[in-house]
């Protein structure tokens, strides 16, 4: 135990360790990254976002892996916007990928995944809904405090950040 013996294969636990310090290391931006916001310092790389345009690209980045997973992740209604929003447009992506990878995670097989972005009057409205089991409506409001996880998930990785 805690040592290596001669002629030893170590490489599994080196690919683990890797691993296991590259999640350590995103977790730590994805929580400087929410400082950030909180104090206001991402307000300057602030620019006009298409929201179709990053949802596209998610589509595109997670379709193989929903299909993989026997669920289906199809891209509606992204071309009907012309405007755009004002944000960071990598916390945008980050926050669409997130919420993609919670219902590929928590979906059964056969689901489906839609991302859309429509107007509606001045707002423009973006999701990500599927048919999987949702939230319990008692646990809704909990889910926006920080690294807060629902019970059922405690054995799913993960860092409550999503």
């Amino acid at each position: 135990q805690g040592r290596l013996r001669q002629g030893q294969d170590v490489s599994d636990d080196l690919a683990d360790a890797r691993t296991e310090g590259h999640q350590i290391n995103e977790t730590f931006d994805a929580l400087l990254r929410i400082a950030q916001i909180e104090a206001g310092a991402r307000k300057a790389r602030f620019t006009d976002v298409d929201l179709g345009e990053i949802l596209q690209t998610i589509a595109e980045i997670y379709t193989d892996v929903a299909e993989d997973d026997g669920k289906v992740l199809s891209p509606t209604q992204l071309n009907e916007m012309v405007d755009r929003v004002h944000g960071d447009r990598e916390l945008l992506t980050q926050m669409f990928a997130n919420l993609v990878e919670n219902a590929l995670r928590h979906c059964p097989p056969g689901t489906s995944i839609k991302l859309s972005v429509t107007r509606q009057g001045d707002r423009v409205l973006a999701g990500v809904c599927d048919n999987g089991p949702g939230i319990p409506a008692d646990e809704r409001e909990k889910v926006f405090q920080r690294l807060y996880r629902l019970d059922p998930s405690r054995s799913t990785p993960g860092s409550g950040l999503g």
